[in-house]
């Protein structure tokens, strides 16, 4: 089996790459078995693309970076009858600067974004119960949830499992009841005391018993009302998780932030070009104190947003969208924008054909509030250009 050639460390007792192969075998496995029967299916994408960076810190030297990076991901799912369905994914995230290779399989994540560079792991593992003819089902183990604005970024102030280029998961247990027009989710997620899975930021600390799991929940309609597309509000409760003054400090309170999400749709002339204007508002009820973010004295702000600006089909199948947020400094749930930030992005999307689909972005991030004694905001510029395959 070929691997990439990325640089790697050797570890004594360890063949180099033993990590990354093993995720690759897995990829490639896994086809074979879902061949011995016919009611199962297998599906996957693969992303490619360069990334660039440079970070402009409070005080210090600018740095830059930049590298070609592949995230891999094959799933197998299939009827079991009874109305169970089960469903096994595989993912591997590499990139060219990478400083290890290993094979990550444990109840939380290794970083706030989940894996790491050279890293692999099983991100999907679960099982579903779906009566027939039923509005309802359940789903029990590792899975993937995403909830985010129905525009070309599907940006989302909270649960947006692997986005861009991670690979982050949940466990737990995840009820769906489907109606007429609106669709209701509760998640029920373990989180274990040396961290979550998902993008859950300190001053969120799960050591105390009573913060084993959190909830998550939300409703959503994609039931068109006149220009409106879609409309969602979503939960997220964390109870006993939220350390107020630091990490070091023994308080703890529950953090609760809910959100409202919507889209709405406007055709633009008659070449079949729509905008699309998208927003989220999100409220954080208890936060923590500005001195355990480092943000100055004082509570944090609770209140977030974004909007974004979508133009569809500007030519077939080529879209450009442009999101702008604020995030509060105590906003701690969001994989997709970090506590304090303003944020810019303007994307490219191309889906050149129904299993290619090429992107472009750029953003910069910068932050909002600054302690007495920093100098100037950070301020991060970044962009991507990717490709993704599905299959």
């Amino acid at each position: 089996m070929y691997t990439l050639p990325f640089p790697r460390p050797h570890r004594p007792g360890s063949a180099p790459g033993a990590g990354v192969v093993l995720t690759l075998a897995l990829l490639l496995a896994l086809p074979v078995t879902a061949q011995a029967d016919q009611g199962w299916n297998t599906s996957g994408d693969l992303r490619f693309g360069y990334v660039s960076s440079e970070t402009r810190p409070r005080s210090g030297t600018n740095s830059d970076a930049d590298s070609f990076r592949i995230r891999a991901r094959f799933r197998i799912a299939g009827e079991m009858g009874g109305n169970w369905r089960a469903s096994a994914r595989a993912a591997a995230r590499l990139d060219t600067g990478q400083s290890k290779d290993e094979f990550w399989l444990r109840t939380y994540a290794p970083t706030v974004a989940g894996l790491e560079n050279g890293q692999g792991t099983i991100d999907e593992a679960y099982l579903e119960y779906r009566p027939a003819q039923s509005s309802w089902s359940l789903r029990m183990g590792r899975f993937q949830a995403a909830f985010g604005i129905n525009d070309i970024m599907k940006k989302s102030l909270d649960q947006n499992d692997s986005s861009n280029f991670d690979i982050s998961w949940t466990d737990g247990l995840w009820w769906q009841w489907r109606g007429n027009d609106w669709t209701t989710h509760v998640i029920a997620r373990h989180n274990d005391r040396r961290g979550p899975t998902g993008t859950l930021r300190r001053p969120l600390d799960f050591t105390d018993n009573g913060s084993r799991i959190g909830l998550f929940a939300a409703a959503e309609s994609r039931t068109a009302i006149g220009p409106v597309v879609q409309r969602m509000v979503t939960l997220t409760w964390l109870p006993s998780a939220l350390r107020p003054n630091g990490l070091a400090d023994p308080a703890l309170q529950d953090y609760l932030a809910v959100t409202a999400k919507a889209a709405a749709e406007w055709p633009l002339g008659q070449g079949g070009t729509t905008f699309r204007l998208g927003g989220e508002l999100g409220l954080a009820v208890d936060t923590p104190r500005r001195e355990a973010m480092n943000t100055g004295s004082g509570d944090t702000d609770a209140l977030s947003w974004q909007t974004s600006f979508s133009f569809m089909d500007v030519l077939p199948e080529h879209d450009i969208g442009i999101v702008y947020g604020r995030i509060a400094d105590g906003w701690l749930v969001s994989s997709d924008f970090r506590p304090n930030d303003e944020l810019l992005e303007v994307r490219w999307v191309w889906q050149a054909t129904p299993a290619w689909q090429l992107d472009a972005r750029i953003r910069r991030r910068q932050e909002i509030d600054l302690s007495t004694s920093a100098a100037r905001p950070r301020r991060d510029d970044d962009l991507y250009l990717r490709a993704t395959w599905r299959f």
